[in-house]
């Protein structure tokens, strides 16, 4: 990925204590690899381990140094080599994402304590499990959680207990239930419009922009930056789920005061377009209190908005 946000993917060991065989484990780590590479179609992503994943079991008395060194293993194998810089620890993954770790809050599944759900729910990323069991086929997982906390009177202890689910996937199939969830939250870690740039056709599909954008982006107000991302959001939404076949007129728009130009600006607001030729950019909406635009036209025949200024108020 074009854009340095990855999100953290953090290995559910209770996946790795499985009964299973070698041949169990080798299907199981093909789709763990799909699952991966899936993610990393959508976005960049960091995959934390309670320990270096090459040292882990990944079935009970069957280590990754087995299955490494199983030819029929190859292919995964050298996934792995190349994610090797991609792999952090959950503590890494937990201050990296300004989650601390606590020491009065227990996660439990069926009674078991977890280390990579816990770190997941607390940092509010994604967990994910060799699918080797019934139990990791879902996209949400319960966790039993006990919290300490101040009593009613001083110095009394008490222990709450309640549940809380977490982001979970074992399969590709999974990954639907999360998708959008997984463009937004890279989208709000974003701090400034180079990075926006940079993401463009992760975070915003159905946009186009023209090549002079790039400049207005990364040399975008900080003050106009959470209005143009906002915005940026909105349209996205707004062009991923117009029809231009029943609804020729535009989308719904859900952003407010989506307009076009006065008659009198339009002569103003013409750019050259991607194949060279002049056209007018009549549509736009506004930044921070209107202090800022983006200027952008329909494109009925690409179910598509192409944007061709971010910035000022021309």
């Amino acid at each position: 990925m074009g854009w340095g946000v990855p999100l953290h993917v953090f290995l559910n060991e209770l996946s790795c204590a499985s009964e299973c065989r070698a041949d169990d484990v080798a299907e199981g780590m093909r789709a763990f690899v799909g699952v991966l590479r899936q993610l990393q179609r959508q976005r960049g992503i960091s995959l934390a381990t309670r320990e270096p994943f090459s040292e882990s079991e990944l079935a009970r008395g069957y280590y990754y140094a087995q299955w490494r060194n199983d030819p029929r293993n190859k292919e995964e194998v050298l996934y792995f080599d190349r994610m090797r810089d991609r792999c952090v620890t959950f503590t890494a993954a937990l201050q990296a994402a300004a989650a601390h770790e606590r020491d009065d809050i227990w996660h439990r599944f069926k009674g078991v304590d977890v280390q990579g759900l816990r770190a997941a729910l607390m940092a509010d990323g994604l967990a994910l499990s060799l699918p080797l069991a019934p139990d990791w086929d879902t996209a949400w997982v319960d966790l039993d959680i006990e919290e300490l906390s101040e009593g009613p009177e001083p110095g009394d202890i008490v222990a709450d207990e309640y549940t809380d689910k977490v982001r979970h996937t074992s399969q590709k199939a999974h990954l639907a239930e999360h998708e959008a969830w997984i463009l937004r939250e890279g989208l709000d870690r974003l701090s400034n419009g180079a990075e926006l740039w940079a993401g463009r056709t992760d975070f915003f599909p159905n946009l186009q922009f023209l090549d002079r954008v790039q400049d207005d982006l990364e040399n975008l107000d900080p003050r106009w930056f959470k209005g143009a991302r906002q915005l940026l959001r909105q349209l996205q939404a707004s062009a991923a789920a117009w029809d231009p076949v029943t609804s020729p007129t535009g989308p719904h728009w859900e952003a407010p005061n989506i307009r076009p130009e006065h008659e009198n600006a339009r002569r103003n607001r013409f750019w050259e377009d991607q194949d060279g030729e002049s056209r007018c950019f009549e549509l736009h909406g506004n930044l921070n209190r209107g202090a800022g635009r983006i200027y952008f036209r329909l494109v009925h025949d690409e179910k598509a908005i192409r944007i061709a200024h971010i910035g000022r108020h021309l």
